[in-house]
């Protein structure tokens, strides 16, 4: 069944995201739609209103109201092959970032290795990059962004206490389109100097995003739990993290903050 959608013209200025939006009202993945079978060109950019079948890392569900978040996807098949796979999501997590700016003061705002954007520590954005591949080689990158806008406080409960929303932040309803845009200029910016082979650029954002370098930390590998000090982020995306005087490199694990207590 193919499901109808309509294309946006965007007016904004971009390099390398194609001007014209994908736009679903409902739809089970924009990841997956752009991972199947298409002639969409490189930049181009899937919007939901709505996902069936969200998904993060792990394989876990993405949970959002119908019009309450950004869900979108972004495709590209241009100069991946030479450009290291994890930096994809750094870049990912460094435009949401900035692209907040205008809306969330920056002293509310965090990055979380590897992929989380924090206000006022609860995670406001999830990334997940995926790969559809061809004889052992990459042939595109999926880049899904999810945002939490306008979702108010009884729906981070439960299992979703650890997140928030720009409405919980600041109190007020923000437009949609209006973060989108100043995202999605983000993006185009950073995957420009990207293309340019300007690596180390987003790596140093990344870290100056981070306010956690140097505290305790939690790592969850799935396997085992290790606490220590969040150390640095290795030439590859891995986090070091120094345990029992000793340091472990994770690529793929949960992180959780370790917040000292002050009036001990």
């Amino acid at each position: 069944m193919v499901l109808p959608f309509k294309k946006i013209k965007s007016k904004l200025k971009t390099t390398i995201l194609q001007p014209e939006i994908i736009h679903f009202k409902s739809i089970d993945s924009t990841n997956k739609y752009l991972l199947d079978k298409h002639s969409y060109p490189n930049g181009t950019v899937v919007l939901a209103d709505f996902q069936t079948a969200g998904r993060g890392r792990r394989q876990r569900i993405w949970q959002s109201p119908e019009a309450e978040s950004l869900l979108f996807s972004i495709f590209l098949n241009e100069n991946i092959q030479t450009i290291p796979l994890y930096l994809f999501t750094f870049l990912a997590a460094v435009s949401v970032y900035e692209g907040l700016l205008p809306f969330v003061p920056q002293k509310h705002l965090a990055l979380k290795w590897p992929n989380d954007v924090l206000i006022n520590g609860k995670k406001v954005c999830g990334i997940l990059v995926e790969t559809k591949t061809s004889a052992n080689r990459i042939t595109s990158i999926v880049i899904g962004i999810g945002i939490n806008i306008n979702q108010n406080s009884e729906f981070f409960k439960g299992e979703l206490k650890n997140a928030s929303s720009l409405f919980c932040s600041k109190g007020c309803k923000f437009s949609r389109m209006e973060v989108f845009s100043s995202v999605l200029i983000s993006i185009d910016k950073n995957l420009t100097e990207l293309n340019q082979r300007v690596y180390t650029d987003v790596l140093a954002k990344w870290k100056n995003y981070c306010p956690y370098f140097g505290g305790k930390i939690k790592v969850d590998d799935n396997k085992n739990i290790y606490e220590g000090i969040f150390k640095d982020i290795s030439q590859n995306g891995g986090l070091i993290l120094e345990t029992d005087g000793k340091e472990k490199i994770f690529y793929a694990a949960d992180v959780s903050i370790i917040k000292e207590n002050r009036n001990l």
